[in-house]
């Protein structure tokens, strides 16, 4: 009984790690006449940079305004206590460099791509 449970299992093992073989076409083109599909959104490498500078420069703005909002939160509850005004306007600080650095990268990047041509 052990063996025969043994050899299902390792056939049946065979079997799944095969899958996707079986469903590969003579001609190598894939599942059925569409072949293997692009998942990402870009057709070169430069077209994927764009999106992960600009998916980046995005978030970093959001990130920005967010510490920014709670930044204002902590001024507002600082109840006059100087250490806590003086960490609340760090942060506002800190957030609008960093708010100011997204948005020149993000223009950075289109004028030098309206300069070389590429968009």
């Amino acid at each position: 009984m052990y063996n025969f449970r043994k050899i299902f299992i390792s056939f049946f093992g065979l079997f799944l790690a095969g899958l996707p073989l079986i469903c590969i076409s003579s001609n190598g083109a894939g599942i059925g006449d569409e072949g293997i599909q692009n998942p990402l959104a870009a057709e070169s490498f430069t077209e994927l940079f764009i999106g992960i500078a600009e998916w980046a420069a995005g978030i970093a703005v959001v990130v920005a305004v967010l510490m920014i909002v709670i930044g204002g939160f902590q001024y507002m509850i600082s109840g006059g206590n100087e250490e806590k005004i003086k960490t609340a306007i760090k942060t506002i600080k800190y957030a609008l460099i960093g708010l100011m650095i997204a948005l020149l990268s993000w223009s950075l990047l289109s004028a030098l791509l309206g300069i070389l041509g590429i968009q």
